[in-house]
């Protein structure tokens, strides 16, 4: 990695140099996790919409330790989300950076190969667990295709769950989250089944980035707290291979999955969403 740390905001070198020393007098965050029952699920996701059927859990280990209430926090998305692994540690090593007296209860609600209109079936599932924070991703890398028809879709379905959220669990809190930006050079290279041509990469990966920009924009005109990893990922217009998986070119590196994670965490920070 060649000077890429000259492009990552400030704030971000900072966390990853600061290692916190919890005492005695300041308890760590306490993680209770919940995931999704195992099913085999490809390591890439599909580029056009196959729906999946959702189980979740609820049968894991008690909270320990700490007071107060355990925040419960929902991340919905497509692969992007459901590679982050069950129980998102690096979300949960994220949150303890932030919020180190607190508890919490992670779930992970990613959807392999699924768009954002085959997901929202699915929203239901979320809601009866009525978490406190529920962050929703764009779904950008299973879209509609390059078209004002697309994203005009993308944009409704937002405003469905956003709606549909806010009138069955109006004290829960909304973050929209834009995962990190795709590679148009290297995109898909290793990835099982996927051969694309030079054309179709740049195709691809612009396409994405639209859908991306498009949660972005949907998220700043509707006044919602947003967790933009894919603007601070991009260089020169394109993604940070640092960021990317090495073996598909599609989803998040370690590194990747450590930036995404921190930036949410730091937009619930920032927007005061925890007490």
């Amino acid at each position: 990695m060649v000077g890429v740390f000259a492009f990552i905001p400030i704030y971000y070198q900072l966390l990853q140099a600061y290692h916190p020393d919890f005492g005695s007098h300041l308890a760590p965050a306490i993680i209770e996790t919940v995931s999704i029952t195992p099913t085999p699920l490809p390591l890439i996701p599909s580029l056009s919409p196959t729906p999946k059927v959702l189980g979740v859990t609820t049968d894991t280990l008690p909270a320990v330790g700490g007071d107060g209430r355990i925040y419960s926090v929902a991340v919905f998305g497509d692969s992007m989300i459901q590679t982050l692994e069950p129980g998102l540690p690096k979300l949960a090593t994220a949150l303890q950076k932030y919020f180190p007296q607190s508890k919490f209860n992670l779930i992970n609600y990613g959807l392999p190969a699924t768009s954002i209109d085959s997901a929202i079936p699915h929203l239901q599932q979320i809601i009866d667990q009525s978490p406190d924070i529920i962050v929703i991703e764009s779904f950008a890398y299973n879209n509609f295709g390059n078209s004002q028809t697309g994203i005009d879709k993308q944009w409704q379905n937002l405003s469905t769950i956003t709606a549909t959220i806010k009138q069955k669990l109006p004290q829960t809190k909304i973050v929209l989250t834009a995962t990190i930006a795709p590679n148009s050079i290297v995109f898909g290279n290793g990835a099982k089944d996927l051969h694309l041509s030079s054309l179709d990469k740049i195709e691809k990966t612009k396409t994405i980035k639209l859908y991306l920009q498009n949660l972005v924009n949907f998220a700043t005109s509707q006044n919602y707290p947003l967790a933009n990893a894919y603007s601070q990922s991009l260089f020169n217009g394109d993604g940070l291979t640092d960021f990317i998986n090495p073996s598909d070119h599609i989803h998040t590196s370690e590194y990747g999955a450590e930036f995404f994670s921190d930036t949410i965490a730091k937009a619930i920070f920032d927007n005061k969403l925890i007490d």
